[in-house]
């Protein structure tokens, strides 16, 4: 049976931050990731996320070798009024985004440049690193050879067998190539609790970057994902689909759209005619964009 829409590949993950100058610096220096678009506003309509008045805010797209629509880019988004508020999540455990993966040649470069460029080493293996940057958010590195690529994003969420069976809806597909590493070396156990399971999910146009969805023994995470837009940390991911009002109209009759598609404005991108995005949040409220992208072409 085929699912109801169809995601073709992640397009990025919102990074809410502090300092998006510091960020690009880190990002640059340890995976070689170029900013490929820039884009501020000021007054915005906020209505969308929530937030129900003007926003000003700067973004920055950043993107490893492959280019736009053919990687996920880290999308840095510094909020300045709302300013971004919070911190990271303090446990592994907590639910939600935990943290961004990419691959290196070097991992003993990386470490260094990992160190002077504000962030630290918190766990080696042979063959990866976790490390926080200079802002917390948690970076899973896997030795590989070949240049510097993204690899997933990881969440913890409540219950592994009700989010598969979300995420299925929207036309995921089982993906064992995200897996390999030994996730209770890099995640260890924490306040008595441990990784139980792990599972990754890719688009059906990209296998080489997905999320894996990863539970830990103790029941369920002890708190929500982060509650505002503007929180610092990893909030939101998007994925490309071809028709987005197809989309909404399919999951609105399962009870998963709940509100239109909504079009933003990206000023000083390419985009001149926005980007239509319908909203969506998975089991763990965690806020999920499907963005009308058709694939590049070949």
């Amino acid at each position: 049976m085929s699912a109801p829409v169809e995601v073709r590949r992640f397009l990025h993950c919102n990074y809410n931050c502090r300092d998006h100058v510091g960020l690009e610096r880190f990002y640059a220096g340890l995976f070689g990731l170029r900013a490929v678009m820039r884009s501020s506003s000021s007054g915005s309509d906020g209505t969308p996320f929530g937030i129900y008045r003007a926003t000003t805010s700067s973004t920055v797209f950043l993107y490893d070798h492959r280019g736009g629509r053919r990687s996920n880019a880290l999308e840095l988004v510094h909020w300045i009024d709302p300013a971004t508020t919070g911190a990271v999540y303090p446990r592994g455990f907590d639910r939600g985004i935990q943290a961004v993966a990419y691959s290196a040649a070097d991992l003993d470069a990386t470490a260094a440049a990992a160190t002077a460029l504000g962030g630290r080493v918190v766990r080696r293996g042979d063959d990866w690193l976790v490390l926080r940057d200079p802002e917390g958010v948690a970076v899973e590195v896997v030795r590989a050879d070949g240049p510097s690529e993204a690899r997933h994003l990881r969440v913890v969420c409540a219950d592994l067998q009700r989010s598969l069976a979300w995420w299925s809806q929207l036309g995921f597909r089982d993906a064992p190539q995200l897996l390999g590493l030994p996730t209770r070396e890099l995640w260890p156990a924490e306040d008595g609790r441990a990784v139980s399971a792990e599972r990754g999910l890719v688009g059906s146009d990209d296998p080489s970057f997905g999320v894996v969805f990863t539970t830990w023994s103790g029941g369920p995470p002890p708190g929500p994902t982060y509650a505002m837009p503007y929180h610092q940390g990893i909030y939101r991911m998007a994925v490309a689909v071809d028709d987005v009002q197809a989309a909404y109209a399919a999951l609105a009759d399962l009870g998963v759209a709940r509100q239109p598609p909504c079009t933003f404005q990206l000023p000083g991108t390419p985009l001149t005619d926005g980007l239509t995005i319908l909203f969506i949040r998975d089991p763990d409220n965690i806020l999920v964009e499907l963005v009308e992208r058709r694939p590049p072409a070949s």
